[in-house]
């Protein structure tokens, strides 16, 4: 079995989005890097992202004239998780979020021109970047390997080299079986979440009933390559939950996301009753649902919204029996094996409310009131969606990874979903991408700082 000794300055142990901005910042600053990534190519979640950022005082706000602060969004994010996240990390996350959309665009990504709102908020702070989360992890690694950093595909981590109490390397193997030791100033941890470790998940994923999006590439290596160091863990039951998902798909199933991802439709429990607004923000919408009898819901729609849909066709989901279809609610409620009297109540009160403009139970707005009315009708079970783990190494503002007396392991940093203070409930579209991207250049940073 063959050794490779390779030498470097700094080491990023994942090939997403914090490793590649990382990577792509650490030659900025004349530091030689190398990527680890255990799987054939890179991107981790970042390739099925949907390119959003999230920032305040960017100039594409400026430019249409939309007023904000980063002070403004600061609070909401503080205010969003009750105080539970990190004062610090959060800071560093608004100061830094409109110059990362620039230094993002000078690397070459394309930002649209418009700007979102998402989340409980009324502000539009979200951008988003032409081809979606593929062209940004293209991007970034085109830059990373442009600029000289090194990237190993098919080599994962296997554990930490610690020389004096300070992290110096990694030991890794590939695919082929071949050994590598890589040695640097400083290594970085940022190999995503979780969602593939079936153990973890089951002890600390609070929605215990769900459908997790393209966990498949994310095993908690970096929560493990920390605890080896002497990291403090935190947040590993902070989930992010994102409205539903059928319970038949492996991760977001395009031919119903779209439908799902509309608000104009009633959403019943097994009980046959409607159990809160249905245009409430995704993450509140994943833990109503998950408070439901068995964690399951029925989205109910018409012919009118299949047709008005991207995917009309659900021949598919009718055939397998994951989408029931029927000419009345009466029959629709039997197929589902839901309460037909109260049901079929239920869908005839939704409809009056949304013919008198005024839903009296939830007070769902005007706008997102649509009567069911045009035959056939269809009943879309549906879990809780997580869309990914977050939780693992606590760490500075400078990206160290901090012992549980605070102190920084020497030599060892982390970014991206395998972080903790960030969260404790999913406070808007456009936080993770920003939150790898700009952490993993604050670690390259840091170390350059050190030399």
């Amino acid at each position: 079995m063959t050794l490779k000794k390779l030498d470097t300055d700094i080491i990023f142990v994942g090939g997403g989005s914090a490793g590649l901005s990382g990577a792509v910042r650490a030659r900025e600053l004349g530091l030689k890097a190398a990527v680890l990534e255990k799987l054939g190519s890179c991107g981790g979640d970042g390739m099925i992202a949907a390119g959003f950022w999230i920032g305040a005082e960017t100039k594409l706000q400026k430019d249409k004239g939309i007023e904000d602060s980063k002070e403004s969004l600061y609070r909401y994010f503080m205010d969003y998780s009750s105080y539970r996240s990190q004062p610090e990390l959060i800071r560093v996350l608004v100061d830094r979020a409109a110059a990362n959309i620039e230094w993002l665009e000078k690397h070459g990504l394309v930002m649209n021109k418009d700007v979102h709102i998402h989340g409980p908020t009324t502000v539009p702070r979200v951008h988003q970047n032409e081809g979606m989360g593929a062209q940004y992890i293209n991007i970034m690694k085109e830059q990373a390997e442009a600029s000289g950093a090194q990237i190993l595909l098919k080599t994962g981590a296997k554990e930490l080299i610690v020389e004096n109490d300070r992290v110096i390397g990694v030991n890794a193997e590939a695919d082929s079986g071949e050994q590598v030791e890589i040695r640097g100033k400083g290594v970085v941890l940022c190999t995503g979440g979780f969602g593939r470790n079936k153990k973890l998940v089951d002890a600390h994923v609070p929605i215990k009933k769900h459908v997790m999006v393209r966990a498949g590439w994310a095993n908690g290596d970096g929560i493990r390559l920390a605890h080896q160091a002497g990291a403090q863990i935190g947040d590993l039951n902070v989930c992010i939950g994102y409205k539903a998902e059928m319970p038949t798909t492996k991760g977001l199933s395009m031919r119903s996301f779209f439908i799902i991802m509309l608000s104009n439709y009633p959403v019943v429990n097994k009980r046959g009753e409607r159990f809160m607004d249905e245009s409430i923000w995704n993450a509140y919408f994943a833990h109503a649902l998950y408070n439901q009898p068995d964690s399951t819901g029925y989205i109910i729609i018409d012919e009118a919204i299949r047709t008005g849909n991207p995917f009309t066709d659900l021949e598919r989901e009718i055939r397998s029996g994951a989408i029931k279809k029927a000419d009345t609610f009466q029959d629709l409620a039997r197929e589902s094996g839901l309460p037909q009297d109260i049901f079929t109540a239920t869908i005839e009160h939704y409809n009056r409310y949304c013919e008198a403009g005024k839903d009296e139970e939830f007070g769902k707005a005007v706008a997102q009131l649509a009567p069911l009315t045009k035959p056939p009708y269809y009943a879309i079970e549906v879990w809780p969606l997580v869309l990914n783990t977050v939780g693992g190494a606590v760490i500075d503002a400078n990206a160290r990874v901090l012992r549980p007396d605070g102190t920084p392991i020497p030599g060892l940093y982390a970014a991206g979903n395998n972080t903790s203070g960030f969260y404790d409930s999913y406070p808007s579209t456009g936080t993770g991408l920003q939150i790898s991207s700009i952490f993993g250049q604050l670690a390259a940073e840091h170390i350059k700082s050190q030399i």
